[in-house]
């Protein structure tokens, strides 16, 4: 192996004493069930199955025109360029530190909103459903809440070589739950039929109203392949593992989302599906039959920890890409702390305290309404996700053109055109699905639709807006001001990390 060349300014001493914590602990099956953990969340099926059996339909196309791609150019990014911090590093390599320090805000801040948002809204539905005889008040609400985000933080702060346990143990709890619910809606579909309203064969057929309604919830579903490269320099064999895991994780995720949308589809009507409460309205359907108070307590409590470890997975990555941020100069230095055992210590309590600051002011501001909590915050989180992509899938280009030598493993195939192809779709994904939650309604005014913000919200428009714009901007001016503060540190030479590229034999 050829020895691995260095450009750019001496590493900085706290990035020096800071990632000499790291240690390599993901194995092969590590990143498959970490990847999986990831990339299925059961907090938004619901969302996407209310686009009824078009949801399936577009599952499918999205499968085969945005997954793979987007797979492919993770895989080749993933195994060229193993650095920790992998979506912050990408940005930077391509786009200089500034984007890169947007990037990386963005990437890290709509983790916390999400688990302080749609996964606490989820796991009170949950509560809702099958423990509690009353809805709770909006105290309890807030308080339940609190003690799902600090639970869930906690697993983020422990220790990787246990910690990584909890999203391990966490995909296969969800593929308990999933196998648990398709054994339960089969049965039940056997023994009273289709109920009276669910979707019929034709409306399977695509369509635009259909393609704009379930993408930004498809995209956000399926989006997850890189977050493990955020602890790169922690896995054992980076470049063998890498593409080997994105195959592994895509089809188990593929194969756990069909179930559950195609259950609900085919026992819930539309018009009776909630975005929130979806999933466990249909559970409640289909196992009618079989009610039982403990069986509702185990599902309750097997959904709750599927959706603690989807929050702790994407915050172990997530934290990890900001913190190298800080420590690269583009962030302040203290949040590049890690622990002695190589835990992100100062963004994983931040993003404690983030969560629940959404927490409480969404609650209080939306009057306790479950619905409408939900519905903000999933549109505030998916659109932020989006913009942070922008800027990773270029650098599949712009790095072959930068470091041609760089030993590539795997490769998009299709030379330069099969590069520019899978980043050009992966691209119009996201952008798509930016522009379909922060500007709701804008393509179907183009093609002459009608669309009502509050019917599809339950929200004005001004506030709805107050939300997701006035949050997106103040997240980008904050990645900005983080670049700034960084820059002190740089020249001073406390932080800074040279980009390392390894040109093979």
């Amino acid at each position: 192996m050829a020895a691995v060349e260095t450009t750019g300014t001496a590493q900085g001493t706290l990035a020096v004493k800071e990632k000499a914590k790291l240690r390599k602990v993901l194995g092969r099956l590590d990143l498959v069930l970490f990847t999986a953990c990831a990339i299925v969340g059961l907090d938004s099926i619901a969302a996407a199955a209310q686009g009824g059996a078009q949801a399936i339909t577009w599952l499918a196309i999205s499968l085969v025109i945005f997954l793979i791609p987007y797979g492919m150019l993770v895989a080749e990014l993933g195994a060229a360029f193993p650095v920790e911090g992998g979506p912050y590093e990408w940005a930077r390599m391509s786009f200089g530190r500034a984007v890169g320090a947007v990037t990386a805000i963005l990437y890290w801040l709509s983790n916390p909103l999400w688990v302080g948002g749609t996964l606490t809204a989820a796991t009170i539905a949950t509560l809702n459903s099958f423990v509690l005889t009353k809805p709770l008040s909006t105290t309890w609400e807030i308080v339940i809440g609190l003690v799902f985000i600090w639970v869930t933080t906690g697993i983020a702060i422990v220790a990787f070589r246990i910690g990584k346990w909890g999203p391990n143990i966490g995909t296969f709890v969800k593929i308990a739950v999933v196998g648990l619910f398709t054994a339960l809606f089969i049965a039940f579909l056997a023994q009273h039929g289709r109920p009276h309203g669910t979707s019929a064969a034709g409306d399977f057929k695509p369509t635009l109203t259909g393609f704009l309604t379930v993408i930004g919830i498809l995209v956000f579903m399926w989006v997850g392949f890189e977050l493990s490269t955020g602890a790169a320099e922690e896995m054992r064999n980076p470049r063998r593992d890498v593409p080997a895991m994105i195959v592994r994780s895509g089809v188990i995720a593929a194969v756990l989302y069909a179930l559950v949308i195609g259950g609900i589809v085919l026992v819930i009507p539309k018009s009776g599906l909630s975005s929130v409460g979806g999933f466990a309205d249909a559970f409640s359907d289909v196992s009618a039959t079989f009610h039982s108070h403990p069986l509702d307590y185990a599902f309750a409590a097997l959904v709750i920890l599927t959706l603690i470890s989807s929050g702790a997975v994407w915050l172990e990555g997530a934290d990890r890409t900001q913190a190298i941020a800080a420590l690269d100069g583009a962030a302040p230095a203290w949040m590049g702390r890690f622990t002695s055992f190589g835990t992100p210590i100062a963004v994983n309590l931040s993003s404690g305290v983030v969560a629940s600051a959404m927490c409480v002011i969404v609650f209080v501001a939306t009057s306790g309404s479950l619905a409408s909590f939900f519905s903000i915050m999933l549109a505030l989180t998916i659109s932020s996700t989006a913009v942070d992509y922008i800027f990773i899938f270029p650098a599949l280009v712009i790095l072959r053109r930068r470091y041609p030598n760089a030993q590539r493993p795997y490769r998009v195939p299709g030379g330069m055109a099969g590069a520019w192809a899978a980043m050009i779709i992966s691209e119009l994904f996201v952008v798509v699905t930016a522009i379909t939650l922060l500007w709701p309604g804008a393509i179907n005014n183009l093609f002459g639709q009608s669309y009502s913000i509050e019917s599809s919200y339950s929200v004005s428009r001004p506030f709805f807006e107050w939300v997701t714009l006035g949050s997106m901007a103040a997240m980008i001016a904050l990645g900005l001001v983080f670049w700034r503060l960084g820059e002190r540190n740089r020249k001073a030479g406390l932080t800074g990390i040279p980009i390392s590229v390894d040109p093979g034999d």
